[in-house]
């Protein structure tokens, strides 16, 4: 019993054109990932902002996110304390704590929202890729 496949040829052009349309340096990849790293960003700056000690909101304002870059296994982007945007160069020290004369528990912000929140990410991921895979069908 032999059997005829059309279509095969367009089928893989199909999917050769999707592919190229997510690797390529088209912002398809890059809006997926910032809207993505929105609910982390949300998270991470709710979670530096619940202590009622706050003396300058240095902290606060100091995370941000970074821009969606090109790398050698994908893409990737940051999200976190830029030090140099408002001098918070002590985010590692809330973060972990630190010892010292005067020494200071943690008050982790980071890890707890990516904990929280990368759930949220993947999906909005999964759904961003899904949504540009369909406009290319």
């Amino acid at each position: 019993m032999s059997m005829k496949l059309d279509g095969v040829d367009q089928l893989m052009g199909d999917f050769a054109a999707m592919a190229a349309h997510l690797h390529e340096d088209g912002p398809t990849c890059n809006e997926i990932l910032e809207a993505a790293a929105v609910p982390i960003h949300q998270q991470m700056k709710a979670n530096a902002s619940s202590n009622p000690k706050i003396i300058t909101g240095a902290l606060h304002r100091s995370i941000k996110v970074g821009r969606a870059k090109k790398r050698k296994t994908g893409r990737s982007i940051t999200i976190g304390v830029h030090h140099s945007a408002e001098g918070a160069y002590y985010a590692n020290a809330v973060e972990w704590g630190h010892g010292g004369p005067a020494p200071a528990p943690a008050h982790p912000f980071v890890r707890p929202a990516y904990d929280t929140k990368a759930g949220e990410s993947y999906d909005i991921i999964r759904a961003g890729l899904r949504d540009a895979v369909g406009r290319n069908l």
